[in-house]
């Protein structure tokens, strides 16, 4: 599946062959993008990012960077990241933007996490700003060999002569934000980059008049390349700090309002909060009427969020094109597909129980029982091809549900360092993307993540619905619940059953009653089916770095309490044997 349309008429992104000869291309222009930090009240234009970068870049030489070597940068929202990011590109090297110990991670976990990326690229040297140097020395410690610098960029014009840097030159590692195991890290060219730069502004139609508010993570993969597409298209920027959003998203909103916004970025959750921290009639005082597209990805996207958004943000000025549904990833530098701009969300209604018992898409009618609602993520961005293909490897016809493969300019050539995991990856020229999704209309539709799928006596179920139905029980704290394949016991069960952890802030001896009412919830929609419901206490389940549940994590530790559970009833059992037979 290819799209071919011509887009209209926009800036295009990158100017350049490379990223550093994109930021030079419009650095020298007459009115070159600012980046805004309203946090801050700081600002910095790509002319000064360009003339810093180009210093930076000879005292990252000075200090021993090396051209094509991996190097981390673990920045804040701020001047000094745009500093680093293009200085260490400048110096021939490859950046890892590194998650921050601010937002959604924990300190003790990430910096194990750091530790193992840091193994894995065999890391020398991590570029950090000022606010965070006591956490990387620390790191620093406990990874014998790494040394720590900051982005400085005092000094004339002198100092080493700085490498050319080519199309093919390894660009950027995008690691994952898994918790556990060996991270993989996403290689990509600058060719690779700026590909997919340049597919995000045609297909999104992005103008450099346009203003982008951002508070998601630039070491997520959407906070980072989103941004670059904008940016580089010499297009505004105003970035927030992901925890001063999660914190005050209305204030984020009135940001949007008070700058005139165009694009927002974020995950769908993100929404959700924007729209659970709105009070009544507090849209009426916002002017959004400028926000033309807001960002959905990442996560995926509830059917019921578009319409709500339009409904709640109306009087404000927000249409209901303005809800933008994509699908992406770090192996495609981001965009694989994208909607039509100015259309109005999709969303299909199927027939769940069909889609369980033999992957069949069918479009529910007045009879279903159990409907599945999905929404589309548009057609394939410029450049990009895209096939399904069922698990006997037949390509999917229309209506078939299938593992979605991709190709193009903008896709990584594998992972760094991990030729197995690259092995894997691919089927020929096809990047194998682990998502299951269907073509109707000319429009892709994501069902869900295949390796996160649950197969209960032939049956297959996807998280997202289970959870879906568990979240909306009263006494579920905020919402927050996790589904997986497994029972999530002590032992393990090949996937024969439904695992549920759902958080809750009643009492202990409230825990089990609130189960099995999630249990009865889940049996009352999908039907008889094994299904065990752990309950939790507040703040128990975790995201990763960018901001997506921790389902494996939750299995797994749900696992270890209940072998530590039954080790210590079996102990305290026989250890009354024992008494007794005295």
């Amino acid at each position: 599946m290819t799209d071919s349309a011509i887009r209209t008429p926009c800036h295009a992104g990158p100017a350049g062959r490379t990223l550093v000869d994109s930021l030079a291309v419009r650095s020298a222009g007459p009115r070159p993008a600012s980046i805004h930090f309203p946090g801050t009240g700081q600002r910095i234009d790509l002319a000064a990012v360009s003339e810093a970068a180009e210093r930076c870049a000879r005292h990252l030489r000075l200090a021993g960077v090396r051209p094509g070597e991996v190097v981390g940068l673990l920045a804040a929202p701020g001047p000094e990241f745009f500093v680093g990011f293009f200085g260490l590109l400048r110096a021939g090297a490859a950046v890892s933007v590194l998650p921050s110990p601010v937002g959604f991670a924990r300190e003790g976990p990430l910096r194990a996490q750091l530790q193992r990326i840091v193994a894995t690229a065999r890391m020398r040297f991590v570029v950090c700003d000022a606010g965070l140097e006591a956490f990387v020395g620390e790191l620093g410690a406990l990874c014998p060999g790494l040394t720590v610098l900051r982005p400085r960029t005092s000094g004339g014009g002198g100092g080493p002569v700085l490498p050319e840097v080519r199309p093919d030159d390894l660009a950027v590692v995008q690691f994952t934000s898994g918790s556990t195991g060996r991270p993989r890290g996403v290689a990509l060219s600058h060719r690779n980059v700026v590909a997919g730069l340049r597919a995000i502004a045609e297909s999104a139609e992005m103008r450099s008049h346009e203003r982008l508010v951002q508070w998601i993570p630039l070491y997520h993969d959407m906070g980072l390349f989103g941004l670059l597409s904008h940016l580089l298209g010499n297009g505004e920027v105003h970035l927030f700090a992901p925890q001063a959003f999660i914190r005050r998203p209305v204030e984020f909103l009135r940001h949007v309002s008070e700058c005139r916004g165009h694009l927002v970025t974020g995950p769908n959750f993100g929404y959700e909060l924007m729209l659970n921290s709105l009070r009544p009639g507090a849209a009426d005082g916002l002017d959004l009427s400028r926000w033309r597209l807001a960002f959905n990805g990442s996560e995926p996207v509830s059917a019921a969020l578009p319409e709500e958004f339009a409904a709640r943000l109306g009087p404000a000025g927000v249409g209901p094109s303005v809800m933008y549904p994509v699908y992406g990833m770090a192996e495609a530098t981001l965009a694989v597909t994208f909607p039509r701009p100015g259309s109005v969300p999709r969303v299909v209604a199927l027939d769940g129980a069909a889609l369980a018992a033999e992957r069949g898409v069918r479009r529910a009618d007045a009879a279903t029982a159990r409907v599945k609602r999905v929404v589309s993520v548009g057609r394939p961005v410029a450049g990009m091809d895209l096939r399904l293909v069922d698990g006997d490897g037949r390509r999917c016809a229309p209506g078939e549900l299938g593992e979605l493969h991709i190709r193009g300019e903008s896709v990584t050539s594998g992972y760094h360092e991990d030729p197995e995991a690259t092995r894997a990856a691919f089927d020929g020229p096809w990047f194998r993307t682990g998502d299951l999704g269907f073509v109707l209309d000319g429009e892709v539709y994501i069902a869900g993540r295949g390796k996160e799928m649950a197969v209960v006596h032939g049956r297959n179920y996807f998280p997202e619905d289970v959870e879906s139905i568990a979240r909306e029980t009263p006494g579920v704290f905020r919402k927050r619940c996790v589904a997986y394949a497994g029972g999530g016991g002590a032992e393990e069960d090949s996937g024969e059953h439904l695992g549920v952890i759902a958080e809750t802030s009643q009492p202990a001896e409230s825990h089990q009653e609130l189960a099995d009412v999630i249990h009865q919830r889940i049996i009352r929609e999908l039907g008889a089916l094994p299904v065990r419901v752990h309950v939790v206490g507040p703040h128990w389940l975790t995201r990763t770095t960018s901001g997506k549940w921790q389902r494996l994590r939750a299995k797994r530790r749900i696992a270890a309490q209940e072998t530590a559970r039954e080790t210590t009833q079996e102990a305290a059992q026989e250890a009354a044997q024992e008494q007794e037979d005295r």
